[in-house]
Order: C-alpha cells, then sequence, then structure tokens
C-alpha cells in the first residue's frame, strides 16, 4: 500500500489560477515592452534612412555639378529638390536650379530629372531649421544661397548658414524644430 505524501499530490494538480495569471500578466508586460522598442526602433531606423538617402543623394548632386556643367542659362546648375505628394515624398537630384523638375526626362521642358529617393513620409527634414524644399548647387557644387542667387525668383537656395554650416535635421512625426531634433547631418 502506499501512501501519497502531500507535496506529491500538490504536483499533479497543475497551475493554480494566482499563478495562472502572474504568468500572463508577465507574458503580457514583456509583449508590451517588446512592442514599445519595435516602434522606437522603427521612428530610429526611418530618420537614419532619410538621412543616409539625403546624404547620398547630395553627394551625387554635387559629383554631377562638378562632372557635368549646365549647358543652359534657362536651366543651369544642379539642385536637390523634396517633393511631398500626399502620404509619400521623394528626393530629386535636378539638372537645373530652378523647381519642378520631378518626372521631367524631356530638356526642353527645363530642369530634368536624374536620380531619385523615396523618403519615408512621416520624416521631416529641415535645414538650419528650415523645412527643406530645394537646394541649388553652382557648376563647382556650392551651394547658391540666396543673397547671390541670380537666377530666378523660383530658384532654389540654400537658407543662411548657421556658425558657417548647414545642419539637416530629421524627426518622425511632427514639425522638426532645434530644440527636438534627434538625428543631423551636418554639411
Amino acid at each position: 500500500m502506499r501512501v501519497r505524501t502531500k507535496a506529491r499530490g500538490r504536483r499533479e494538480q497543475g497551475l493554480t489560477l494566482v499563478e495562472l495569471i502572474v504568468v500572463i500578466a508577465i507574458i503580457g508586460i514583456l509583449i508590451g515592452a517588446g512592442f514599445m522598442g519595435l516602434l522606437t526602433w522603427l521612428k530610429s531606423d526611418n530618420e537614419t534612412l532619410a538621412r543616409n538617402r539625403l546624404r547620398t543623394d547630395l553627394q551625387a548632386a554635387m559629383s554631377y555639378a562638378l562632372q557635368h556643367p549646365p549647358t543652359s542659362t534657362a536651366n543651369g546648375n544642379w539642385s536637390l529638390q523634396l517633393v511631398k505628394n500626399g502620404s509619400t515624398q521623394t528626393l530629386y537630384v535636378c539638372t537645373g536650379s530652378a523647381g519642378g523638375c520631378a518626372g521631367n526626362l524631356n530638356p526642353a521642358n527645363g530642369p530634368v530629372e536624374v536620380r531619385t529617393s523615396n523618403i519615408p513620409d512621416n520624416v521631416n527634414i529641415a535645414v538650419n531649421g528650415a523645412a527643406m524644399t530645394c537646394l541649388g548647387l553652382t557648376a563647382l557644387a556650392q551651394p547658391i544661397l540666396a543673397a547671390t542667387a541670380t537666377t530666378a525668383a523660383n530658384a532654389c537656395v540654400w537658407p543662411v548658414t548657421t556658425n558657417g554650416e548647414w545642419v539637416f535635421s530629421f524627426q518622425v512625426g511632427s514639425v522638426v524644430t532645434a530644440s527636438t531634433v534627434k538625428v543631423q547631418y551636418v554639411f
């Protein structure tokens, strides 16, 4: 005849309701922490992607400007244009320093699109605190400043430098301001 001990009988009963609730709560906390980590990572990844694409396209525009000087004064110079279309935004490298090259592949119609990069639509890009739209480069790959621009009124120009440099700021969500910037690229 076998006598059951109290400890052995307890093991065969399984989990109590309290133990089950504690396990479910711990799993819920771990899932919640993982989800918040995933959101933070996605935000950081979008900012990094935008920064890397802008840097690559800026270097490409400067390279094109040096390799292929403008052949006409009407559409001279080179530019980098950020165009927002609804829920998408695209960065264009263009053959002219006036805006409006998006989709144009015919030189007779003005500045020509040479290269495009998609920027995550929730990333706002600013240059020295002002929203980026269009930045023009001379044939020597130097920024065209508003004070020195001799081209058309819609010319792509750079904002005034801050301490001799341009700070490109990237932020997911609301408009970028100097106090809220987390990711930057200095030119």
